[in-house]
């Protein structure tokens, strides 16, 4: 998990990266309709200055947001499930 972290963001966990915390499977929609991605959820603590550095071919882009402003409506459908377990309150 941590070579994967990095090979995506660049960013490198000062610990050690245990089993994931949630595991989901999602239909795709859009231009590759039809598939089932499933997704592994793990928790990993970076210092937010750290920089990140992603392939542009493969994200349109990456940002840290605050509780509060986690974009629900735009981003993967488990993702309010996943703060909830985290213990974030305004999403359980």
């Amino acid at each position: 998990m941590r070579r994967e972290l990095f090979e995506e963001l660049k960013v490198v966990a000062g610990h050690e990266i245990t089993e994931p915390l949630m595991v989901t499977c999602t239909t795709t929609v859009g231009l590759a309709a039809g598939h089932v991605d499933v997704s592994l959820w793990y928790v990993v603590r970076v210092d937010r200055r750290q920089s990140i550095q992603f392939d542009e071919q493969e994200f349109a882009g990456v940002r840290w947001f605050k509780y509060s402003d986690v974009p629900l409506l735009r981003s993967d459908p488990h993702l309010g499930r996943f703060l909830a377990k985290l213990g974030v309150s305004q999403f359980g």
